[in-house]
């Protein structure tokens, strides 16, 4: 969220923690606390080195929105599917530069603090049945869907699926297709299972992660009052939260 709301952003933001308390012996907070500092105040030539909102943990500096936690009992937390790591640490920093976003001297921070919560998730599971899409379909102002397919965004053709999504989005209502895989990409059409998706106009979401697609969704309905706009951002990336 906080790579859509700080647009124009020039500076570290890195996020850190730990999986034990720090006054426990062997807590891993410590290295990640004073390794974190250590990015956020890295320059060359005056400038920072890492300006964007960060994630580090484990011995590895991930993107953001890139950055999914995929465990509760391991140290190495965070993983990054479908994007390189920013950096890895050592005994030095290996800073990854060609993934890492650019500086921009003329940029200037604006703050979007106003988040639409008025969307929803749908994990598609065999044997879902149309009564529990219906009742996520009817809340009342719902604005937005995103809907957790299978492999490269593949869900079911039995026909009341189909049916009720192009229901919701024939009145106004947005579907945005992301798959349940942690890594590769939505490619709607790919295979037969997404066709339909893509001709009812279901939004491939490509390879976001579900956490960059809900806030994503947020923060554009937030900013933007025209539904229109909001799709057509959808398929774009605004701050490297996906690829082409």
């Amino acid at each position: 969220a906080l790579s859509f709301m700080l647009e124009g952003l020039n500076k570290p933001v890195v996020l850190t923690g730990a999986q034990l308390p720090i006054g426990v012996a062997r807590t891993d907070a410590r290295e990640n606390i004073i390794t974190a500092l250590e990015i956020a105040a890295a320059q060359i030539d005056g400038r920072p080195v890492v300006p964007e909102v960060s994630v580090y943990f484990q011995n590895v500096l991930l993107r953001g929105n890139r950055a999914k936690k995929v465990e509760s009992s391991q140290f190495n937390a965070f993983q990054s599917e479908n994007h390189p790591a920013l950096a890895e640490v050592g005994i030095t920093i290996e800073y990854n530069f060609p993934y890492i976003k650019h500086y921009e001297p003329t940029a200037t921070l604006v703050l979007h603090s106003q988040l639409d919560t008025n969307i929803a998730i749908v994990k598609i599971f065999p044997g879902m049945r149309r009564e529990v899409l219906q009742a996520i379909l009817q809340i009342a102002n719902l604005k937005a869907v995103v809907i957790e397919t299978f492999g490269a965004g593949n869900a079911p053709t039995i026909d009341w699926f189909i049916d009720e999504l192009k229901a919701a989005i024939d009145n106004g209502t947005i579907v945005l297709n992301i798959s349940q895989c942690q890594g590769g990409r939505v490619v709607q059409g790919h295979y037969q299972t997404s066709t339909s998706l893509q001709e009812i106009g279901v939004i491939g979401g490509g390879d976001m992660t579900i956490e960059a697609a809900t806030t994503k969704l947020m923060y554009l309905l937030g900013k933007y009052p025209v539904l229109n706009t909001v799709r057509q951002l959808l398929k774009t990336a605004l701050n490297g939260e996906m690829s082409y």
